[in-house]
C-alpha cells in the first residue's frame, strides 16, 4: 500500500457510509478508537476496551471486518494470540514484536525483503511477508 495520512475518526465514519452500513454510536465509538491510537496496534478487546462504553465485541469485529475491507484498517498477526488492527493504509512493513513486554516495532519492509526472498524463493513459495510478525525480546528486555 503507498503511504498515506492516518484517517480520522471522520474518514473511518464517511468510509463506513459511503459502504452502505449503518452509522451508530457504537460504531462511532470504535472509529474514534482506532483514529486515536497512532501507531499502535490493537486487538478488538482492546477497542472494545478503549471505547468507554458497553461495545458489543461482535460489533466492534463487524466494524472492523469493514473497515479493513475498505481498506482503511490492517489486520496484522502479531506473535501469539489476537491479531492486531491499525489504521491504514500504510507503507507495508514488518513488526519486530517483545515477548515480555509486548513492545511493537514497524520495520520497513526492504529491511527483511533479501532474507525472504532467499527463503521462499527456491520454493516458489511467494509469502504475504507484511502480515506476520518476528517475536523475540526487545534491547531493553533483553538486558542490551
Amino acid at each position: 500500500m503507498a503511504p498515506s495520512e492516518p484517517s480520522s475518526a471522520d474518514d473511518l465514519v464517511a468510509g463506513l457510509r459511503r459502504a452502505g452500513l449503518r452509522v451508530t454510536a457504537p460504531r462511532r465509538a470504535v472509529c474514534a478508537v482506532l483514529a486515536s491510537a497512532g501507531e499502535e496496534h490493537l486487538t478488538a478487546a482492546d477497542v472494545a476496551g478503549r471505547t468507554g462504553a458497553a461495545v458489543d465485541l461482535s460489533t466492534v469485529y463487524r466494524t472492523l471486518d469493514a473497515l479493513e475491507g475498505l481498506g482503511m484498517v490492517q489486520h496484522v498477526h502479531l506473535g501469539h494470540g489476537a491479531g492486531a488492527y491499525h489504521v491504514g493504509p500504510s507503507e507495508d512493513h514488518h513488526h519486530l514484536v517483545c515477548e515480555e513486554c509486548g513492545r511493537t516495532v514497524d520495520v520497513a519492509l526492504e529491511t527483511l525483503q533479501r532474507a525472504i526472498e532467499g527463503v521462499t524463493a527456491p520454493l516458489g513459495f511467494v509469502p504475504d511477508a507484511a502480515h506476520f510478525a518476528i517475536v523475540g525480546r526487545c534491547a531493553a528486555c533483553a538486558g542490551g
